[in-house]
């Protein structure tokens, strides 16, 4: 039995950065690379803006080595940081970057450097989409009740989309077909909140790059399925 379910769109919205992304400790340890010194008895937004004002005072590729370094050390060779830092300039690399697994800590970079150096930088566009879904059958019933799934979410999702979107023309067979391994790099964060048996709250938070084609819609109806087990 095909599940069911009818989707309104609640809001969509850009966002510059994403909330709590980056702790307080993030910023001191940049900080603590830029050699500034002494934090002691300032307040959290106080060290946020001493980073930002600190990161001012290298020049732009400088700065963004050095955020990148911290972001994604544990992942990239120096020599791939270097190159990326460069390309980050002109690059809108949470789309860009081959390795779409790393575009969320990528935003999250260029949303600290676009603070730091707003004429410099690429401006950053992610995507907060809050949706109500309500399942219309008992097996879409059912699926709301399990803990969502990437795949499934993703075919949501998508359901909202024309066939043109970047989202149907990459993974178009990954969304009709039984498994969906790259679900979880097109969906950042994702915060459901049961309303009742039949309706679930989703906010979503993605790339503009997945998301944007969800704009201007209101409602549609959707058969989306969580991979096969």
């Amino acid at each position: 039995m095909v599940n069911t379910f009818h989707v309104r769109v609640l809001h969509f919205s850009n966002l510059l950065e994403i909330e709590g992304a980056r702790k307080t400790e993030d910023f001191a340890a940049l900080l603590e690379a830029m050699e500034y010194g002494d934090l002691t008895g300032m307040s959290d937004d106080e060290i946020r803006e001493m980073c930002i004002m600190s990161l001012q005072d290298l020049e732009p590729v400088d700065a963004a080595y050095l955020v990148l370094k911290h972001d994604l050390g544990d992942l990239l060779r120096d020599g791939q940081i270097r190159n990326v830092a460069g390309e980050m300039i002109d690059e809108k690399m949470w789309e860009e970057y081959a390795n779409s697994s790393l575009h969320e800590r990528f935003f999250n970079a260029g949303s600290l450097l676009y603070a730091a150096f707003p004429q410099e930088f690429p401006k950053p566009d992610a995507v907060r989409v809050a949706l109500e879904v309500s399942a219309t059958n008992g097996g879409a019933k059912r699926l709301l009740a399990q803990s969502l799934s990437e795949p499934f979410l993703v075919r949501l999702l998508a359901d909202g989309m024309d066939d043109n979107a970047v989202l149907h023309r990459l993974y178009g067979d990954q969304i009709t077909g039984k498994s969906f391994p790259n679900a979880d790099e097109v969906v950042w964060i994702v915060r459901p909140e049961v309303t009742s048996e039949e309706t679930l709250k989703i906010e979503v938070i993605s790339s503009g790059y997945w998301l944007d084609p969800l704009q201007g819609t209101k409602s549609y109806d959707s058969t989306a399925y969580a991979d096969e087990d």
